[in-house]
């Protein structure tokens, strides 16, 4: 058996070396339709498939809400407790939260992006530090920290940084461990861990003490024999007995960790690997058409093996024997295409996906690969291989005996390939316009010239509301003074970066709501909404004049005063946010002007209700910076203008997320773009393997009927007939594709709606351009060897028999 293996190997060496050019054009086919599937399988896995680096990681769990599309929920830490200490189901709980802190002691204060945790952090996730310990219960408000690898590096590495002492934001903390490279709780940016409770004035601050300050993401671990649905009905009856007017909104739910870090990209990856798999078939069917071709015009090689005695299954073997190796010639190139693909993904925009630092083409993706590459070789070469070993000799050597069969074949792979590219394109179609969309959509302010940068202020010397409103009063004013700036103000939220606040609120002359509606809070100073260029469209703006001690006034969005105050003029309205004044009346807020909508969640979530209020009466220690740029000057070089003022404001108190409003609305669009892209580049890929493959069956059936056509045309037909004849069979089959693959679309659109941004998967005009597009080339792909074969010399054919 070996023997004979060995045999039909170098046999098909030969054949291959004898047909160079049929080789080629199958193995390149292979490698790129087996490259690109790879490369996003790789992306899939690390993603989507491989499990977490936590012990058990199925039993680790997160608290969630009921909101579809948002898994990961908020809770207070009076919430937390609570359920800590009433579940049975649930053990090694722990809240946390993520922590801009400034590191001073040597140079310039840095920031740093940290968490705060509350409970058994590092128990419930099941991670053991790389080196010294993490927090004890007895510890939960000790100032001791627990770093990150990457901050371990930075620090030089090395067992002495055990007990060094960072200071963070004024306060030192005692560093006791360090984790491994693998954690990334609650964000890969993360360097730091330290008890909620070491925090100056954290044990008399909101957050401990107000159900209604929900700031913190609960993870836990299922106990011995618990399930996800008994832990639900376990905490739908703790969210009965829990509930209280002050958390009428409380939502009590439990999602695996894992899903709640896929939540927003699962459906992308599948939809993609979905496309990238249709890619494959499309190259696949390419490599059929060249294989059946090739079969045929092997025609008498075979019949002559099968006078000879070659029983059908050795046939059989041979002829997989060499499409199973002409595709695994396709599947390593594919492995090595997929190698650069995967680095080219990651450029597009999979960087940002998470766990993103774990896509590699590795044992697990290898095996994928030979999968995928086996399966193919097979797939392509099984059709022709039964239908060229099933033919008697003198069928098989009989000139025209099987054209009926083979046109068949072919004429179901045309279809099959319309089909599939339609429904690729389609999807491409979509995603492009919903991106263009995107793109196109009013950010509602300007972001030319705008030099922004996160400012976070130490708790610890700024712990009262006038130290802080005295520290952003002094830094806009000393930035306002330079000649390089046109406008500078803070806000709690820019577009596509910081903390997003909202907060329930209800209007004066109705009745306070159980549930009442929420609102983004983006509290600022005055010149924020002047420096981002926010178009004011009644009323006026936030002046110095709103401070700590005036009447509560806001600006509010359009959407806003479009939905509060329908169909009113929202100026001198009033609603409460909550809270009552000395003599217990509610505290109400006044409406002083209204300005266009802006997206601080980002494009893709739209524009939400927002209120701004002054600064000075809600004063914040975590900030936005926002800077214009003089006219002519770039808004990089501010840098080291804030740079300079800040040191002279507060030499403790550092900027991180350096850069442009510009960049970082480019940044906003990273994941629709990267889909975009894809999407696109597999439809456009799809586009050239259909057009590919038409024009090869066309090319070969023209060539296998040139005879029949010169009979017609020495009989009076002329060439517009054997061009229509030609044409028309084509576009036959190609309207059969079309049929199929519009139903393919339909079938499929609910999938794509999740993923489209202003429209609809049900798409006319993108239907409509997308079926005449593939018609458009299909009819190309057609025309040119029909015009060829109309062109031909009847004579000169006919003589050649």
């Amino acid at each position: 058996m070996l023997s004979d293996v060995s045999m039909d190997v170098r046999y098909t060496l030969r054949t291959m070396r004898q047909s160079p050019v049929f080789t080629l054009a199958a193995v390149l086919v292979l490698t790129l339709g087996i490259g690109v599937t790879t490369a996003l399988f790789s992306v899939v896995d690390a993603v989507l498939l491989r499990p977490l680096p936590f012990p058990d990681p199925d039993r680790l769990v997160v608290m969630s809400t009921d909101k579809p599309g948002k898994l990961l929920a908020r809770y207070s830490l009076p919430n937390y407790e609570d359920v800590a200490r009433l579940s049975t189901r649930l053990r090694s709980m722990t809240a946390y939260g993520q922590r801009l802190m400034n590191l001073t002691g040597h140079g310039d204060a840095e920031q740093l992006r940290g968490a705060v945790v509350v409970g058994d952090f590092f128990g419930a996730f099941g991670m053991k530090p790389m080196l010294g310990r993490t927090f004890a219960p007895e510890e939960r408000d000790a100032r001791l920290a627990v770093i990150s690898h990457s901050r371990w590096m930075k620090a030089g590495g090395g067992e002495g940084v055990l007990g060094r002492t960072l200071t963070l934001g004024g306060q030192p903390y005692t560093v006791i461990g360090v984790m491994p490279p693998s954690f990334d709780v609650p964000a890969h940016t993360t360097e730091v861990w330290v008890p909620f409770d070491s925090l100056p004035g954290a044990a008399t601050s909101e957050e401990r003490t107000e159900r209604g300050f929900r700031s913190f993401a609960v993870a836990a671990r299922l106990v011995p024999g618990a399930t996800l649905e008994s832990v639900r009905h376990e905490l739908k009856s703790l969210n009965e007995e829990l509930l209280s007017r002050d958390d009428a909104t409380l939502k009590l739910g439990v999602v695996r960790y894992a899903d709640s870090l896929t939540q927003g990209v699962s459906l992308l990856l599948w939809v993609l690997l979905g496309a990238v798999s249709l890619v494959l078939l499309l190259a696949a069917a390419n490599v059929a058409h060249l294989q059946l071709a090739r079969a045929a015009a092997r025609q008498r090689e075979l019949g002559i093996r099968v006078a000879l005695g070659a029983g059908r299954g050795r046939l059989v073997r041979q002829l997989l024997t060499e499409s199973v190796l002409l595709a695994l010639l396709g599947g390593v190139g594919g492995v090595l295409l997929a190698l650069w693909a995967t680095d080219l993904l990651m450029m597009l925009g999979a960087n940002t996906l998470p766990r993103a630092g774990e896509v590699a083409v590795h044992g697990r993706v290898l095996l994928f690969a030979l999968a995928v590459t086996l399966t193919t070789g097979v797939g392509v070469g099984l059709v022709p291989a039964l239908q060229r070993s099933q033919l008697s000799p003198a069928t098989v050597l009989g000139r025209g005996a099987t054209e009926k069969s083979r046109g068949r074949t072919h004429a179901v792979l045309v279809v099959a390939e319309v089909a599939l590219a339609l429904m690729l394109v389609t999807g491409a179609g979509l995603m492009l316009k919903s991106f263009w969309r995107m793109y196109q959509a009013d950010p509602g302010l300007d972001p030319v010239g705008v030099f922004v940068a996160r400012l976070a202020l130490p708790q610890s010397r700024y712990d009262t509301p006038e130290r802080t409103e005295a520290f952003h009063r002094e830094l806009t004013a000393r930035l306002a003074a330079r000649p390089e700036v046109a406008g500078v103000g803070v806000g709690g939220s820019l577009p596509a970066g910081g903390s997003l606040s909202r907060s329930g609120y209800w209007k004066e002359g109705t009745e306070d709501p159980p549930v009442r509606p929420d609102a983004l809070i983006n509290v600022t100073t005055p010149g924020f909404l002047e420096a981002l260029r926010v178009p004011l469209l009644a009323g006026r703006l936030l002046t110095e004049s709103d401070g700590a001690n005036a009447p509560r006034v806001m600006v509010v969005s359009e959407r806003f005063a479009r939905e509060v105050f329908p169909g009113e003029d929202a100026l001198g309205r009033r609603v409460s946010f909550g809270g009552d004044d000395a003599e217990g009346n509610p505290l109400w807020t006044t409406v002083v002007g209204v300005v266009a909508d802006v997206a601080y969640a980002g494009v893709e979530l739209g524009h939400e209700p927002t209120a701004y209020v002054p600064m000075a009466q809600e004063p914040t220690t975590d900030g936005q910076l926002a800077v214009r740029a003089a006219p002519g000057l770039d808004p990089r070089k501010l840098e080291s203008v804030v740079r300079e003022e800040l040191r002279a404001v507060d030499s403790m108190v550092a900027l991180a997320r350096v850069g442009t409003l510009e960049d970082r609305l480019s940044s906003d669009l990273g994941q629709p773009r990267f889909r975009a892209v894809l999407l696109g580049a597999f439809g456009l890929l799809a586009l050239v393997l259909a057009a590919v493959g038409i024009y090869g069956v066309m090319s070969y059936s023209v060539s296998q009927r040139e005879h029949e056509m010169s009979v017609r045309m020495a009989l009076g037909a002329r060439a517009a007939d054997v061009l229509r004849l030609v044409v028309g069979q084509a576009l036959r089959r190609v309207g059969l594709g079309l049929v199929l693959g519009l139903l393919g679309a339909l079938a499929a659109h609910r999938i794509m709606e999740g993923l489209l941004y202003g429209m609809g998967a049900l798409d006319v005009s993108v239907l409509a351009s997308v079926s005449l597009l593939l018609l458009g080339t299909a009819w190309l792909a057609s025309w040119l060897p029909a015009r060829k074969a109309a062109n031909a010399d009847p004579a000169a054919v006919l003589r050649r028999g």
